[in-house]
């Protein structure tokens, strides 16, 4: 029975390879490039971000797919990616879109992005608006992380526990609503959507109310709109992953 044994041993390791290597399941992805650019907007090829210049200030705007978003925060506690297989869909989908936006302001006294103000456009004439942090920042809308969370189920300790790290994520992470940039400082954050239709090829970052200037008493005197383009490509894709 030992000798048997001992020469199906070879046979059986490398079927546990071939498990561990098999496919478990497939994940939904999402892709974004920018669309061509012209004016005061270009494309930085390092990064992929499609960027608004005017008088040295630079906004930057780039996707975050859900692989890129693993790798910025792994671990379960990312609050912007799902875990869990959806088993009826047979692939893990997504949660949200999520874009990386940074303000570079090196000459003008100071400026301000609102969030809040923030819109997503979609091909097919949809607005989607932006997730706040919790409850109060949302003035009252379901848009925001709290209650999405909440809303998913946080009924033991370690339901709990994880909620907490997921928020405290996010609260490092967002885009805040009240973050003045000033001369010679540097500001980013996520700007985060719901997850886009599946017949969705295009989409528009719409920046609204973009301060460039202030008054005296703190009031806004000049604003403008920002409008940054993004040809979108999404699908099923098997996933090959170690067994854990």
């Amino acid at each position: 029975m030992k000798k048997q044994l001992a020469k199906l041993m070879p046979f059986l390791a490398a079927a546990a390879l071939v498990a561990c290597l098999a496919p478990l399941s497939a994940v939904y992805f999402v892709e974004m490039a920018p669309r061509e650019a012209a004016g005061e907007y270009h494309l930085d090829p390092a990064t992929e971000a499609l960027v608004y210049s005017k008088e040295g200030l630079q906004i930057k705007v780039r996707f975050l797919s859900d692989e890129a978003l693993r790798a910025e925060i792994p671990g379960p506690q990312n609050p912007y990616v799902l875990q869990e297989f959806d088993a009826r869909r047979g692939y893990r989908p997504t949660a949200f879109t999520v874009f990386q936006v940074a303000v570079v302001n090196p000459t003008l006294a100071k400026v301000r992005l609102d969030p809040g103000k923030v819109e997503l456009l979609i091909d097919q004439g949809k607005s989607l608006g932006s997730f706040a942090i919790d409850r109060a920042d949302a003035l009252g809308n379901r848009r925001n992380f709290e209650t999405y969370f909440l809303s998913r189920g946080v009924q033991n300790g370690n339901q709990q526990r994880l909620y907490l790290e997921q928020m405290g994520k996010v609260r490092e992470t967002i885009y805040h609503r009240d973050a003045p940039v000033f001369k010679g400082k540097t500001y980013a954050g996520k700007i985060v959507f719901e997850a886009l239709p599946p017949e969705t090829v295009g989409v528009e970052l719409v920046l609204h109310d973009f301060i460039l200037a202030f008054g005296i008493h703190d009031e806004s005197t000049e604003r403008v709109t920002l409008r940054f383009p993004f040809a979108v490509s999404q699908g099923v894709r098997e996933q090959v992953a170690e067994r854990r």
